[in-house]
């Protein structure tokens, strides 16, 4: 979620658009527009929508079909001496949705839940705030259980302190809430919406990359891990822009990168250019199936950006085939840098031609705390390598019973799209 004015309306208009799909399902998707478009409010409406668009916890629950194996300990890389490892491109993981994520003290929750009930149009448009009510385990916790895939919200903070004291209690007259922690050194932060939502399991980029490094560290042959970064670049619109937010551009991502490599050695990271090799560029190295192998990608980490326009721009302004970065960016099929791709609605009927094109695919089973079997199992059938949740193994099930979870130690599985029929993980 790129802007804080699309996140208004982003999960809401992504779980529209799902209801919608499964009542026509012959219609064709409405193109690639990211779901995440919206408009801006005005006046108290601003602070509303910037919490309500806090990336809205997802929901998902894996289908009987789809978690009926025994438990086993896939720690080991192939269960069959004589079956080719798959390449990462043939394998799926379900991953944890604002991975970091906690909610925001009940006394501001309730704020904005009163103040959106008395404004229909506000709730109608936007959302519940309800759906913010969430928080996730510990990353180590996550990892523990077996989840393979992380998502990051990043905000640029050079000086150090910039998100230290959020405004958005104040404006409620909140004044005695305890204010967040670990944000006032400078660097890079992990936070969900400027002034609104800023509470994290991990309040920095290298505290939470650090606390994977260390599991990692402890788990040498785990399947390869993702984290997808979301930038962070808007603050609330004007007036209520109290807090400047910088963008990320050019300097700004090689700042990112550096604390990347400040907790991952390169060695540890499936980069761009360990899967270029000596490709003409990305995609036709990805194309021609260079993903490396679950064995060759065994302890490691992938990274990929979130994000269109501006920002994944500059990250390949000097670079167009990702030559260099540590990344990889999710916006750009078809061009040298397409590698990785993000498809939020998982009823896309293009996901199946992406990743058979050689694409990494993200899609989500639920979205806003609202899930059902029907688009899960819609997702998790998609082939989509990556299917991001809030109800994973580790959270608590639905009264319904609703998660996603494969049923193994490690919540991955072999692709049931792109997979060889040999495969075993």
């Amino acid at each position: 979620m790129s802007r804080l004015n699309e996140l208004a309306q982003g999960d809401d208009t992504m779980r529209r658009h799902m209801r919608d799909q499964m009542r026509h399902h012959r219609s064709r998707p409405p193109g690639r527009a990211s779901v995440r478009r919206g408009r801006l409010l005005a006046a108290v409406m601003v602070v509303v929508a910037g919490l309500l668009g806090a990336c809205a916890g997802s929901s998902n629950n894996a289908s009987d079909n789809n978690a009926k194996s025994d438990r086993q300990t896939s720690e080991a890389r192939s269960a069959d001496a004589n079956s080719p490892s798959p390449r990462l491109d043939q394998i799926q993981l379900i991953g944890s949705h604002n991975s970091y994520h906690v909610a925001p003290d009940r006394r501001l929750l309730d704020k904005l839940i009163a103040l959106v009930d008395g404004l229909p149009s506000v709730k109608d448009d936007l959302g519940d705030p309800r759906s913010l009510d969430y928080t996730q385990p510990t990353l180590t916790e996550q990892l523990d259980a077996g989840i393979r895939s992380f998502e990051l919200d990043i905000a640029n903070d050079p000086t150090g302190g910039t998100f230290a004291q959020p405004k958005a209690p104040g404006f409620f007259g909140l004044t005695d809430l305890a204010l967040p922690t670990g944000l006032d050194g400078p660097g890079i932060k992990v936070i969900h919406i400027v002034d609104v939502d800023v509470v994290s399991n991990c309040p920095t980029l290298i505290s939470c990359l650090t606390e994977i490094r260390t599991w990692s560290d402890a788990n040498p042959d785990h399947m390869p891990i993702t984290v997808q970064l979301e930038l962070k670049n808007d603050g609330l619109p004007k007036p209520f822009d109290l807090t400047a937010v910088v963008p990320f551009g050019g300097p700004e991502l090689d700042a990112m990168d550096d604390e990347i490599r400040s907790v991952f050695d390169g060695d540890r990271i499936i980069s761009p250019d360990s899967v270029r090799g000596d490709a003409a560029d990305l995609r036709t190295a990805a194309a021609a199936g260079a993903w490396p192998t679950v064995a060759e990608a065994a302890g490691k980490v992938l990274f990929f950006l979130d994000n269109s326009g501006a920002s994944s721009d500059a990250y390949r302004a000097d670079a167009p085939s990702l030559q260099g970065r540590v990344a990889f960016t999710s916006d750009h099929e078809g061009q040298p840098d397409g590698a990785v791709l993000v498809r939020n609605n998982p009823l896309d009927p293009e996901i199946g031609d992406l990743i058979r094109a050689g694409y990494l695919v993200r899609t989500r089973a639920d979205a806003g705390l609202v899930g059902d079997a029907v688009t899960r199992d819609a997702a998790l059938a998609s082939g989509a390598q990556i299917v991001s949740s809030d109800f994973f193994t580790t959270r608590a099930r639905r009264t319904d019973g609703y998660e996603v979870t494969f049923g193994t130690d490690e919540e991955v599985r072999c692709n049931p799209v792109t997979a060889p029929k040999a495969c075993r993980i």
